[in-house]
């Protein structure tokens, strides 16, 4: 059974750049540091609320991580859906026929996993994973976010609330219909809701905490284009996060009205290694429909 997302990957050049930004400037504590030398990577594993971020830095020119780089640039670089029992879940993706880049589960950095080829959600890269016992939820790993101190400043260094948790990741395939129609079939992910807005249909899916959102053209989509294309926070005291974050130079906007409610603001990928990234705030506004037992 599929609980939620555990983690959202990142490749980029440089780790210790993007902790700049992830841990320093965001206040997400790494709960994860090390070498990963079979897949020739440098890795940081960052929590956000429930779920998490891992950060992967190539070693090796011919690793895959470095090989992705190369072809699509930094960026968000796959999903990792949270498995109860990895090893039914792999052999319930080969009877059904799936592409699988690991056809057995193997211990990885964050846990038992298995990663299916990209073709699978045309070009877009999913994992599934059983977290290690370090990487479950913990109150510790849910201190999270900036804090503004006396003087309406952020006080450094405090882990408290301000990013709560990872609200939503963006997938954009060729298909909605197609990726919607495997999570469901393959992972029993149903989809809560769609809806189509200037030739794309937007489908929203909530395995757990975290909301997958899916977007395609309705028609003519070009095969191998998917990719994990977003990846939003939700925080509390979004015009702090953002006076935060331009005071430190990064191309972040100005907080508006979101249309699932609240407000959000978005810093462009060329500022968070590739990620676009954004922050919305549901203060206010009645916020994402309660998930459904």
């Amino acid at each position: 059974m599929i609980t939620d997302v555990h983690h959202v990957g990142i490749a980029v050049r440089d780790l210790d750049a993007a902790l700049a930004l992830y841990s320093e400037a965001l206040s997400l504590p790494v709960v994860k540091r090390g070498d990963a030398p079979a897949r020739g990577a440098r890795v940081a594993v960052l929590a956000a609320g429930g779920s998490y971020l891992e950060i992967i830095q190539p070693t090796k020119d011919d690793s895959h991580f470095a090989r992705f780089i190369e072809d699509r640039g930094e960026g968000l670089h796959h999903i990792a859906l949270w498995s109860d029992d990895v090893d039914a879940q792999v052999a319930t993706l080969r009877d059904v026929g799936a592409a699988l880049e690991d056809h057995e589960p193997r211990d990885g950095f964050t846990g038992r996993l298995s990663y299916l080829r990209p073709e699978a959600f045309d070009g877009a890269i999913v994992e599934v994973v059983q977290p290690e016992q370090g990487l479950l939820p913990s109150p510790a790993h849910a201190r999270t976010g900036v804090r503004m101190d006396g003087r309406g400043t952020p006080a450094a260094g405090w882990l408290g609330e301000g990013i709560t948790r990872i609200d939503h990741v963006v997938l954009r395939v060729p298909s909605a219909t197609a990726a919607i129609t495997r999570m469901d079939e393959w992972f029993g992910v149903p989809t809560k809701r769609t809806f189509e807005r200037g030739g794309h249909t937007f489908a929203f899916l909530r395995p757990g905490d975290v909301v997958i959102e899916v977007i395609g053209p309705t028609e003519g989509g070009e095969p191998g284009t998917g990719r994990i294309a977003g990846l939003a926070f939700e925080v509390k005291g979004i015009d702090e996060i953002a006076a935060h974050l331009k005071a430190k130079g990064y191309p972040i906007g100005e907080p508006h009205p979101a249309l699932q409610g609240g407000r959000i603001v978005s810093v462009h990928h060329s500022g968070a290694n590739g990620v676009p990234l954004a922050f919305i705030d549901f203060t206010g506004s009645p916020g994402p429909p309660p998930q459904t037992p």
